[in-house]
């Protein structure tokens, strides 16, 4: 028999899908913003005059980017609670997806800071500028530029790979996809509604994301 491809067959369970599609959304804006803080601190430690600092931070770092997400999560949510600390799916989902991201993010963010040549900041501290306000005037305007662009592919990163959270029981748009695929038994019609949904956040976050960039950078072209 000839299969028959029909979205209308979706229809009656797209009721159910928009829950899936905001607690993706929530999951991905929370760990992009928790993995950028700790991307962030990490990154300063890589740069640190400090041996084991910079051996600590080097050392998340790879971990993180050498383990698989799908691994992290399994030893957030199931192994974890064998040491007392229970977490929920979704709690366990977003410490992982944190984890996980704050390596790429760190390395994106080392990366624009060596881009800045040291003499830079010896120029600002001679014409009387503290650290703070070197950072704040000079270097932060030419690190931002430099990984606004990286920083937004991690981004698009974050919401795919949160998919991977309906293996521990998230509501996702994943779970959506696999749950309605099995109860209906169109998969191939669920594959694609689901692809659609992906396709619509990651763009939604990414032109976001260019608004949000071309207004930064008009206000720091301003400030000059």
């Amino acid at each position: 028999m000839q299969y028959t491809f029909a979205l209308r067959t979706i229809y009656p369970y797209l009721g159910t899908l928009w829950q899936a599609a905001l607690v993706t959304l929530y999951l991905s804006l929370l760990g992009i913003a928790i993995s950028l803080v700790i991307g962030a601190g990490v990154a300063v430690m890589r740069r640190s005059r400090s041996m084991p600092v910079r051996f600590l931070g080097a050392a998340y770092v790879e971990v993180m980017r050498n383990t698989p997400l799908l691994v992290i999560l399994y030893i957030v949510y199931f192994a974890l609670p064998q040491t007392g600390l229970r977490l929920s799916s979704f709690t366990a989902a977003l410490i992982g997806l944190s984890l996980n991201s704050a390596g790429y993010m760190a390395e994106i963010l080392r990366a624009g800071l060596i881009a800045i040549p040291h003499g830079q900041r010896e120029a600002a501290a001679s014409q009387g500028m503290s650290g703070l306000q070197a950072f704040r005037y000079i270097v932060f305007p030419q690190v931002i530029r430099i990984v606004y662009a990286p920083l937004g592919n991690q981004f698009i990163a974050v919401i795919l790979a949160s998919s991977l959270a309906s293996v521990i029981a998230v509501e996702d748009v994943a779970s959506w996809m696999q749950t309605i695929g099995s109860t209906s038994f169109r998969f191939f019609e669920t594959f694609v509604v689901a692809a659609g949904v992906y396709l619509v956040l990651c763009q939604s976050v990414n032109l976001g994301r260019i608004a949000i960039g071309r207004a930064l950078f008009k206000h720091l072209r301003s400030a000059r």
